[in-house]
């Protein structure tokens, strides 16, 4: 799930050949209903626009859009192990 519009998560998608789906969330509703908004969280040199930063948090969805694996830190500066999601991936085949 990300900020992004749709079409540059799709962009990324194509770009890197990955076969799964990105969900776009461009208001952050869903995030925000998840716990994921970190408020205020960005520096105080970003003054032009919201200085919300929504915590990398990933998740996994399966076809039926049931979330099979989270990963959620507690802060924007951590984001999950490219292994550990890649060995994520796999077992859900």
């Amino acid at each position: 799930m990300s900020t992004d519009p749709p079409e540059v998560s799709e962009a990324l998608r194509r770009r890197l050949d990955l076969p799964m789906t990105f969900v776009s969330d461009a208001r952050g509703e869903l995030m925000d209903r998840l716990g994921v908004r970190d408020r205020d969280a960005a520096p105080g040199f970003v003054a032009d626009r919201s200085r919300d930063l929504f915590l990398p948090t990933s998740f996994l969805l399966d076809e039926q859009r049931t979330i099979r694996w989270l990963y959620r830190p507690d802060t924007f500066r951590v984001r999950a192990p490219a292994r550990e999601v890649v060995a994520e991936v796999e077992k859900l085949g």
